[in-house]
Formats: C-alpha cells, sequence, structure tokens
C-alpha cells in the first residue's frame, strides 16, 4: 500500500491522490444517490515526467480500478483509451502503456437501498505498475473511497 497526499472536494465525490510517479483524480458521480440507478465513475491521471503505467494487455501489472465488495453495488467493466507501445530496448521488449495523461471510466450500477440508510459508502482501490526508461517501481495498491447521501 502506497502513503498519498489526499485532497477531497465537493461532499466527497472528487478524490485527489499524488504518489511518487503520477496523480489521478477519480471523480463519482451523481453525489446523491437512490435505488435502481447509475453511477459514474472516472479516474484522470497524469503520469509524472518521464513516467509510464501499464496498460490492459502487459505482463506487468496494469492500471486497475477495483471496488471493494457491496451487496448495492455493481460495477461495470472499466473502459480504457487506447494504449501506446513502449519499447524496452535493454529486454528488447514491447508492452502497451500511458505515458501521456488519460482518463478510465466505471459505470457502476446501483441496486435496492436498505430503506433508512442515509449513505451509501463506495470504496476501492487503484492499482497499477509504472516505470520510467532506467527503473520499474514496486506495483502499489492505492484506496479511494466515498460517502455519498442517499435520496
Amino acid at each position: 500500500m502506497v502513503t498519498a497526499a489526499v485532497t477531497v472536494v465537493a461532499a466527497e465525490r472528487i478524490v485527489t491522490r499524488k504518489t511518487r510517479e503520477l496523480t489521478f483524480t477519480a471523480a463519482l458521480a451523481p453525489d446523491v444517490v437512490q435505488s435502481n440507478s447509475q453511477l459514474s465513475l472516472s479516474l484522470n491521471v497524469t503520469p509524472d515526467k518521464g513516467v509510464h503505467v501499464y496498460a490492459p494487455g502487459s505482463a506487468y501489472r496494469p492500471i486497475a480500478i477495483a471496488l471493494d465488495d457491496n451487496p448495492v453495488l455493481t460495477a461495470g467493466k472499466t473502459t480504457y483509451p487506447q494504449a501506446s507501445i513502449y519499447f524496452f530496448k535493454p529486454l528488447n521488449e514491447r508492452v502497451p502503456v500511458y505515458g501521456e495523461p488519460f482518463t478510465l471510466k466505471v459505470n457502476v450500477a446501483v441496486g435496492t437501498i436498505p430503506p433508512g440508510t442515509s449513505t451509501l459508502r463506495v470504496s476501492g482501490v487503484v492499482s497499477y505498475q509504472a516505470c520510467d526508461d532506467r527503473v520499474c517501481f514496486l506495483p502499489q495498491s492505492v484506496p479511494v473511497m466515498w460517502t455519498l447521501k442517499v435520496k
């Protein structure tokens, strides 16, 4: 687990994390939820200069969003942008990566919220492995959490 600076804005709907390799902002909308509705989770990621994170299809740990188990929520598949191919000459290796700012999106279905519930907690982790042109950093898992009002 990585230690990261945390900024929470707009009723805990937007969470910003800065790690050694990148900055990301995770936003969940809307900030008021009701039974049998949809949430939209977006993860805006900016790798530091000269850093890339692995994309799906890589043998290394690709960036991913995983929500914690919650009987009220069902996460859809993550939508990933087109990755670029990075050639690592020392290993003669080509891998899919993101080296520029990018966004991941996840739709989340909200089921039946028990009567009398006033808030809904949504939590999970953003996991990834980042490298620069000299070294690969240890894989990271960064927690994220939101508390939404229930209508």
